[in-house]
């Protein structure tokens, strides 16, 4: 991991952009504050939330360890769902 100062940044932050969108981590602080540059699965822009089902939600997280809160949140939702609603007859 490459580690700089946000002067030492400054001086090249296309590059360093670069270099961390190829894969590299790169890590920049200022006094005690850190930030870890990487690249995003999606842009910022994109502010309409994807919607996942629990399945998805389930092979994405074994992929990539890495689930948003709201995403693990609604996944448990859909399983709880799933499970309090398996057995019930329509027309209970």
């Amino acid at each position: 991991m490459t580690t700089l100062t946000v002067q030492e940044a400054g001086l090249d932050l296309g590059g360093w952009l670069r270099r961390a969108a190829s894969g590299e981590q790169i890590a920049i602080h200022e006094g005690a504050q850190w930030v870890l540059l990487q690249p995003l699965a999606n842009s910022p822009e994109s502010s309409v939330p994807e919607q996942l089902t629990a399945r998805e939600a389930l092979r994405r997280l074994q992929a990539a360890p890495r689930l948003s809160i709201a995403e693990a949140e609604d996944y448990l939702r859909e399983v709880r769902t799933e499970r309090t609603t398996v057995g019930e007859r329509p027309d209970a």
